[in-house]
């Protein structure tokens, strides 16, 4: 394919601030019966990160798949874009909330080795072939592996819970 649909800058600009706002909204307020997938063998989920610096919970659309008992999940940046936040909030808090359908899980991301990424690459760019556009033209990929049960802090996770406590506590003057 030669310009699939999402490989334009103005394309990017109206998923991020267009289509995704009301995308997940239409799936919070349906239950996921509406906008849970984007045709076939594309079903979407809502991604539920923690803020880095803010702590606050951050929600969007994303395409995935299943892989066994895992979900993939995968962002591509264009070269003309910054990293996705949801990707940096994964690096640094790897717990999510995910919801499928009306029903919303706690899972641990870690990000996929290049044998992982080898492996289910030509499944995620069937999902979304914009992912291999943005690739070929010098994006940076980013997948990640959902595992689903695990999710006991680590002590980076335990380290950066206090850190923005001590922040929080310092802006209220304690």
């Amino acid at each position: 394919m030669n310009n699939p649909f999402g490989s334009s800058r103005i394309i990017v600009w109206a998923i991020k601030n267009v289509l995704s706002p009301l995308q997940r909204w239409v799936y919070r307020t349906t239950g996921g019966r509406l906008l849970s997938n984007a045709g076939p063998g594309r079903e979407v989920l809502l991604l539920t990160t923690k803020g880095r610096r803010t702590g606050k919970d951050r929600t969007v659309p994303v395409f995935y798949l299943r892989d066994g008992e895992e979900l993939v999940i995968c962002n591509v940046v264009p070269e003309f874009e910054r990293t996705n936040p949801w990707v940096i909030n994964l690096r640094s808090n790897p717990i999510a909330r995910i919801q499928i359908g009306p029903d919303t899980v706690p899972y641990r991301a870690r990000e996929a080795t290049d044998a992982e990424i080898n492996r289910l690459w030509p499944q995620l760019v069937k999902i979304w072939p914009a992912y291999q556009t943005f690739f070929e033209r010098g994006g940076r990929r980013t997948v990640f592996i959902l595992q689903r049960g695990s999710i006991i802090q680590t002590d980076k996770e335990s380290a950066q819970k206090r850190v923005l406590k001590t922040r929080n506590l310092s802006f209220r003057g304690k």
